[in-house]
């Protein structure tokens, strides 16, 4: 089973793609915003296309993706409405598709990589990149991508760690509702 990464942004989406425990494919999605004061509500409708026409193209043979939930309490949010579009875009695209999509809230992200749910990014960083030495971890989108597909992988059944994972870990997946179809023991080794 294909298991796809999205942690979504306007600027730089990091993908990860897990096509076995051995081999996870990273990528990014860039999108470079308009000049300011020349931004329209066309610019804008069509700057989200793009982005997500380019995500769902990197995630097209994945079976069960994992996407980050908004997080609404984030102070420098910026763009939320366009965000929330972006989002929405592609989540319904993938349903309409029967991919199933596993939200993954923030906390439970930063729970999973590194025993906290509200470590840095740059912790998330190095934690992913020292964990998942299958996965070319260039940044920090790419980083949480990766802990998005290990944590759906590992609710799938098809774990990339190459050990049994922390309480702390199990604690961030009991927290995820998981479709119909793809839970299996989220405690297999």
């Amino acid at each position: 089973m294909i298991i796809a990464g999205i942690d979504l942004s306007l600027a730089r989406t990091g993908i990860a793609l897990v096509r076995s425990p051995e081999r996870v494919e990273t990528t990014t999605v860039a999108s470079k915003p308009p000049k300011a004061g020349t931004e329209t509500l066309r610019s804008r409708y069509e700057r989200m296309e793009t982005i997500a026409a380019d995500v769902l193209e990197a995630t097209g043979d994945a079976e069960v993706v994992g996407i980050e939930a908004p997080a609404y309490g984030m102070r420098h949010a910026g763009k939320v409405h366009d965000r929330s579009g972006l989002w929405w875009r592609i989540v319904a695209a993938l349903e309409r598709s029967g991919v199933p999509v596993v939200e993954v809230p923030p906390p439970s992200r930063m729970m999973y990589a590194t025993g906290k749910g509200n470590a840095g990014k740059d912790l998330v960083l190095v934690t992913t990149a020292a964990t998942y030495k299958q996965a070319e971890v260039t940044g920090n989108d790419v980083a949480d991508a990766v802990v998005i597909a290990a944590m759906v992988s590992r609710l799938a059944g098809q774990p990339i760690e190459l050990r049994q994972p922390a309480q702390t870990k199990l604690k961030a997946l009991a927290k995820i509702q998981t479709p119909a179809g793809i839970a299996a023991s989220s405690t297999a080794a």
